[in-house]
């Protein structure tokens, strides 16, 4: 045992001193605890608004960037039908062209028909005879190759 007993009074101050010092660490935890809760509460807001102007900007930038497609889009699509009735206009042309020519060729014939119709049956008949051996010497080489 020990040299010197304590006696119950001292136990009990020692009790005290032994609680009043647990009390007063505790609520300095507590008061640690509060301010370190707090700067985590300060940085969390803070982290959160920047993370909201983050995504407002992503927003924004990704609609421009939707609006600066559909822009390119309907430029495109509008320099397409610019060439489309372009080509359009010139083919119109070029067959316009092409049946005033024919209708020159026709109307020379004509003349020359009226003018020397024997010729012009001979002409035909020996026209047709040329057409008609080519169109045989094609369907004889073709029936050699199966």
């Amino acid at each position: 045992m020990a040299d010197d007993p304590k006696t119950p009074s001292q136990l009990a101050d020692e009790a005290r001193r032994a609680g009043r010092d647990a009390s007063a660490a505790a609520g300095g935890l507590a008061d640690e605890a509060k301010t370190i809760a707090r700067a985590t509460a300060q940085t969390l807001r803070s982290s959160a608004a920047d993370a909201k102007a983050t995504a407002g900007e992503a927003l924004d930038t990704a609609r421009g960037i939707a609006a600066d497609a559909k822009d390119v889009a309907s430029d495109a699509a509008d320099t397409g039908r610019a060439y489309a009735r372009s080509a359009v206009n010139e083919a119109g042309k070029k067959i316009g062209g092409f049946k005033e020519r024919a209708a020159g060729w026709q109307a020379s014939c004509v003349k020359q028909i009226e003018a020397e119709p024997v010729k012009a049956v001979l002409i035909a008949a020996a026209g047709g005879a040329l057409l008609a051996g080519l169109l045989l010497a094609f369907d004889r080489s073709e029936r050699r190759y199966y």
